[in-house]
């Protein structure tokens, strides 16, 4: 089901959520001419912040050219939603100018129940309307605040009127559990909690569970829980101990933390790219009631590095997912994950002593964990430090224990690139031929082993026929065709290889090397003119020092004019 068919993305400005008419570009004609110079300049610097995925600096040029052009209802809207973005106490103010708008509704909602006004939050949530996000989400708010107005057996009635009803119907019997479990209502709770206790395991619901569990004389199952969280979550083992200390502690003890709970739990139903804005909206939302709720905090920062497209994130957007982030501290139960996951951001900013630090400060406290070495590794390889590298998959293979676990194969992967890049292909061969050993069916592994075999001559049949699995396995990867069309040529199947690799420059038209490779299959069978072409292009598109020698060798031996 797609519950949120009348929301759209952040660079429309979510004009469907907004219930009122919002420009999407400047202010034009007369309302262009009334508009100041200021008001104007101001606006465009706010929409090129709002490009640059910038909402704070956008929402403070917003607010510039507000007061440059008072009660502009577009200049108001549009600060607005990036005030949200931004989590800015300036969101309240810019929500009172913005009518019938669901956001707005819900933050002034938000803003009465953090000031412990439940019936008047009741009433401005009563006002949402009944259809997509505003629909799924109101039964939940007004459950909570009912519950802070004193009337349990009405918010449970409420939330049970949509217990059986379409794929969210397990998140309204989990927030009725907590909240007759926050009313100390043993009673009601037992059931619900047994009923939502089918659903697939994560991080939030684990939690819930072993609590209610521990808290009631059920230990072992309490463990249990846990334990299935890191069997199906192996990321998440560094955080075991937290979770276990705090074990015996209730997940919600208020209405308003109840709030914050409703708000993560859609916010986590929101994984499509389109939904990026409702997702950071949702996330603010429930870390301003709650501000310690470390696993909104994760989900907002992954949210935040993630970035969008194939650009992947900018230096900005990564800075805005460790400021988040920052506020977690050592005695949170989620604090590994947290510094795990800023480790890897600094680690994508090209900060990696920052990195490292991080990661040593928790493989101090968690000795035993090959995951964390294997992190280490991975940040050591980014960084260039092979040795150092190498050195963490080391301790990461001796921790996995025997016998090897399948897992494994990404270890031996890994510690062979860096052998052969540091040169040493007599180590990386065994490493390569065990990952492949304990994962037959993984593409990576075939094509660079295929590959490497291939670019030194050695072993070409079973190069080729590697190769050729990893074809098969992934027919629409063109790094893999380009490594099959190699291997053709090295064969001698000159034909068969321009073919494929013709089609790896279609797939992968950006790629200096698999370019180069054309040109090279073309020089081969004697297209003189297509290779000179291809090879000037592999040129033009940035090719690292190595493969620019080569391709420049390749141009003076065979197109140098005569002496």
């Amino acid at each position: 089901m797609e519950p949120l068919s009348l929301l759209c993305r952040r660079g429309g400005l979510a004009a469907c959520i907004m219930l009122t008419a919002c420009a999407t570009a400047g202010p034009s004609g007369a309302a262009a001419t009334e508009t100041s110079d200021n008001a104007y300049g101001a606006f465009l610097a706010a929409r090129y912040a709002d490009a640059q995925d910038d909402p704070s600096a956008a929402t403070n040029f917003y607010l510039q050219a507000l007061r440059a052009d008072p009660g502009n209802q577009a200049l108001v809207a549009q600060g607005f939603l990036s005030a949200l973005l931004a989590g800015s106490p300036h969101a309240s103010a810019l929500a009172a100018e913005v009518p019938d708008n669901a956001l707005a509704e819900m933050l002034r909602g938000n803003e009465a129940a953090q000031q412990g006004s439940f019936g008047r939050a009741n009433r401005i949530f009563g006002q949402l309307p009944q259809d997509d996000l505003a629909g799924l989400i109101k039964p939940l708010l007004l459950a909570w605040t009912q519950y802070g107005r004193g009337d349990e057996p009405g918010a449970l009635a409420g939330l049970n009127a949509y217990s059986n009803v379409g794929p969210f119907a397990p998140v309204y019997v989990l927030n009725a559990a907590l909240i007759a479990d926050a009313a100390h209502d043993d009673a009601a709770a037992g059931p619900l909690y047994a009923a939502a206790a089918g659903q697939p395991v994560n991080l939030r619901l684990a939690q819930i569970l072993a609590s209610w569990a521990a808290r009631h004389g059920a230990a072992a199952q309490a463990e249990t829980q846990l334990a299935n969280l890191t069997a199906a979550h192996p990321d998440l083992q560094i955080a075991l101990p937290g979770l276990q200390a705090q074990i015996s502690k209730p997940v919600i003890d208020t209405p308003t933390e109840g709030l914050a709970e409703a708000y993560l739990t859609l916010a986590g139903s929101l994984d499509q790219p389109s939904q990026t804005f409702l997702r950071t909206t949702l996330l603010r939302f429930a870390l301003a009631l709650r501000p310690d709720l470390t696993a909104a905090r994760l989900l907002l920062a992954s949210s935040q590095s993630a970035g969008e497209g194939p650009r992947g994130p900018t230096p900005l957007e990564l800075r805005n997912a460790l400021a988040t982030l920052q506020p977690v501290q050592p005695s949170d139960a989620l604090y590994g994950p947290a510094a795990l996951q800023e480790a890897n951001i600094y680690a994508s900013l090209n900060e990696p002593d920052q990195a490292v630090a991080l990661i040593n400060g928790l493989i101090a406290a968690s000795p035993q964990d090959p995951g964390l070495e294997a992190n280490l590794g991975d940040i050591e390889r980014g960084a260039g430090n092979n040795a150092a590298a190498v050195a963490a998959y080391d301790k990461a293979l001796a921790e996995a224990g025997q016998p090897t676990p399948p897992g494994a194969w990404s270890l031996y992967f890994d510690r062979g690139i860096c052998e052969d890049e540091a040169g040493d292909w007599a180590a990386a061969q065994p490493d390569m031929e065990k990952a492949l050993s304990l994962a037959p069916n993984e593409p990576y592994v075939l094509n660079y082993l295929g590959y490497s075999w291939a670019l030194r001559g050695e072993n070409l049949g079973q190069a080729q026929a590697l190769l050729q699995r990893a074809v098969g396995l992934d027919p629409n990867d063109g790094a893999v065709i380009d490594s099959l069309g190699y291997v053709k040529m090295r064969r001698g199947d000159t034909k068969a290889a321009v073919t494929l690799l013709t089609q790896a420059v279609e797939l992968d038209p950006d790629d200096a090397e698999v370019n180069g490779h054309l040109g090279d299959a073309f020089w081969q069978a004697g297209l003189a003119l297509q290779a000179d072409y291809q090879w000037q292009r592999a040129l033009a598109l940035h090719p690292d020092a190595k493969l620019r020698t080569e391709l420049t060798g390749d141009l003076q031996r065979h197109f140098a004019p005569p002496a």
